[in-house]
This record gives C-alpha cells, structure tokens and sequence, in this order.
C-alpha cells in the first residue's frame, strides 16, 4: 500500500545537520517505493517564532487528505496547540531525534510542550536511550519505536587510495551542546607537532556561543582550520584523509556524524554521554566532555600512537558493519507509520 503522508516541521529543512539529513535520506527512500511525502514547513525553528505561528498551524496542515502526520519534535512548540485536533482525524507519529529539555533547554514550558508529543499514536526514537528517555517520561513502552539513522551516506563518494593526514577534524554546529570550543581549547593543550584540526559545520547557529569557539580558534597555538558546512563530496574528501574524528558533545540524540566516522574507518573521541558509548563501541575513546585534561591526554596518546590508531580504525569498520544502513532506517521508520495506522 502506497502512503500519502505530511511531515511537519520547522525552520530551513535544507540545513546539513544530522535531523534534516536524516528525514532527506528517508524521505527520499520512501519517494523510490512509491509513497508520498508532503514536507510542510510551520515556521522558524526558533521558540519565538514558532509561538508567533502557532495559531495559524491547524490551517496549514488538512489531515483529512493524508493517511498518516509525521511531527518532527523540533516542532513542538508550534503543532502542540493542534496535536489532539489533528489526532481526531488521522494518526500522528512523533519523530523524535531528541526532546529538548533533555538536551539543555531552560524554557519551563518545555514540559508541557514535550507532553503534547508524548500523546502521539507512535512515537520513533533515533537510539535505544532516546527511547528509554521517552518511556521514563511517561510514554507507552508500546507505541514507542527505534529507528536509529544510517551510516553509510558517505561511503559511495570515499575516494580512493587517499593517505591519511596527521588531521583531526570535528564535524558538528556551533552550539554548546556540541562542546567545539572546550575542543579547541584542549587541542592547544595537547600541541601534537605537525598535526592540525579542522572544524566542518554551521558557524552562525548560536551567535553568543560562536564568539566563544572563535576566541578559542584565535588563543589556540596549535594549528586549527575552520572549514564551515561541506557538500558530501567534499566532507567524503575530509574523512578519508583525516585520521582521527574528535567531537566531545554534552549531549547527542544518536550521533549521525559518529556514526559516519566510523564507518570510513576513523577512530573516534567523544564524550561519554548518552548513546555515545554504545555506538562508538572499541571504535575510539571516550572522555568526559568537560574535562579539559582529559580531553586533551585522549588526543595527544591518540595523534602520537600510531599502533592504537590502527587498532581503533580496524575496530571503528567492524563496529560500523552492525549498525543500520539508511535503507534500515526508511525500513524502521515506515514499520512505526503503519503500526499507528493500524491501531
């Protein structure tokens, strides 16, 4: 049975973040198999400017003319008005790559918003934390599912033959949670002789905390290079030369880009946090995010060894072979959407 199904969500779906890379990469599978898929845009993504459009939300989106809604929790702000309403005429599944006031958000309305989604027909986390986190805050073990993205986005575009660098890079928003400048900082500390790390992603996305990485980037004595959002080419470019990937994130709903790195056979850094651990596997170490020393101690035994690096990079592939494939994760999701079609 072919779907006609609306994705709701908010601000500019053409980003290159890991929620809006994932719903392309399904998106796009789905389309292949025949099904329909009406992306409507509600608003900015911001919190202002998705209570400024809320009241006009249940306009824009006719549930009568799809089989299925499919919420991006990113959304929350501006569909919990309409998420009953909605409801009433077709089944809502809530995409939820993360719900914010987990993630850090201090907002005290964020509860209330969080529960308007926790109501949904289905709910898809992206890891099996996401999901516990759902069914700890209240949702039915039942209607919860795991759909966790793929790793192989990057691997068609590897080049060939290309030797590794003494090159660490960092692929990820500027945004606290993602912990660039505490990086920067502990790069500097560690002074590996020759090496450099490159920063890949948006710059601009939290003005305040982009002033504090750029403090970081200039005080830093060692090489740093700011490279800003890559087409794929160019970031399958980055991957197959770097020989490490290092992101020491507070929080993370599944960690796409970990995921990526280690399936181009990186060894990995990272924070001990959330479903890190369990995705990164042997693949790499792990730090507590905000210890500076020890963040800096895993890069330079990592850049100066090159026997671990080795073994973590075999370890990194195999650990890669068991986790989904972006035609597993179009397979999951779609398997949640005709569950609560079904109900």
């Amino acid at each position: 049975m072919n779907l006609h199904l609306a994705f709701l969500t908010v601000g500019d779906p053409n980003r290159l973040t890991g929620g809006y890379l994932y719903h392309r990469e399904v998106f796009r599978r789905w389309r292949a198999q025949g099904h329909r898929v009406d992306e409507i845009v509600l608003g900015p993504a911001d919190v202002a400017g998705q209570l400024a459009a809320a009241p006009l939300a249940g306009t824009r989106v006719a549930a009568e003319r799809y089989d299925a809604l499919l919420v991006d929790a990113l959304a929350r702000v501006v569909v919990a008005p309409w998420i009953e309403h909605w409801r009433a005429q077709r089944p809502l599944i809530a995409l939820i790559h993360e719900l914010p006031a987990v993630a850090g958000a201090s907002d005290p309305r964020e509860r209330a918003w969080e529960q308007a989604l926790l109501r949904a027909d289905a709910l898809v986390a992206v890891s099996d934390d996401g999901a516990a986190t759902l069914i700890a805050r209240g949702a039915d073990p039942a209607r919860v599912f795991v759909a966790s993205g793929g790793c192989d986005r990057l691997l068609a575009r590897l080049p060939a033959s290309v030797p590794r660098e003494p090159l660490v890079i960092a692929v990820g928003q500027w945004i606290p949670r993602k912990n660039l400048a505490r990086l920067v900082r502990a790069w500097g500390q560690a002074a590996i002789h020759d090496w450099r790390l490159e920063l890949i992603g948006e710059t601009e996305a939290d003005p305040v905390y982009a002033a504090e990485v750029w403090q970081a980037v200039r005080s830093c004595p060692a090489p740093v290079i700011v490279r800003g959002p890559l087409a794929d080419d160019a970031l399958a470019n980055l991957y197959a030369r770097a020989s490490v990937f290092a992101l020491p994130s507070r929080f993370e709903g599944y960690g796409l880009v970990f995921a990526e790195a280690l399936a181009c056979g990186l060894p990995v850094i990272a924070g001990a946090v959330g479903p890190v651990p369990a995705l990164v596997g042997d693949g790499g170490l792990l730090v507590p995010p905000d210890d500076e020393a020890a963040l800096a101690a895993a890069l330079r035994t990592i850049t100066t060894d090159t026997a671990l690096r080795a073994r973590l990079g075999a370890a990194a592939r195999q650990r890669a072979a068991g986790l989904p494939r972006w035609d597993d994760t179009a397979e999951r999701l779609l398997a949640a959407v005709l569950s609560a079609c079904q109900q």
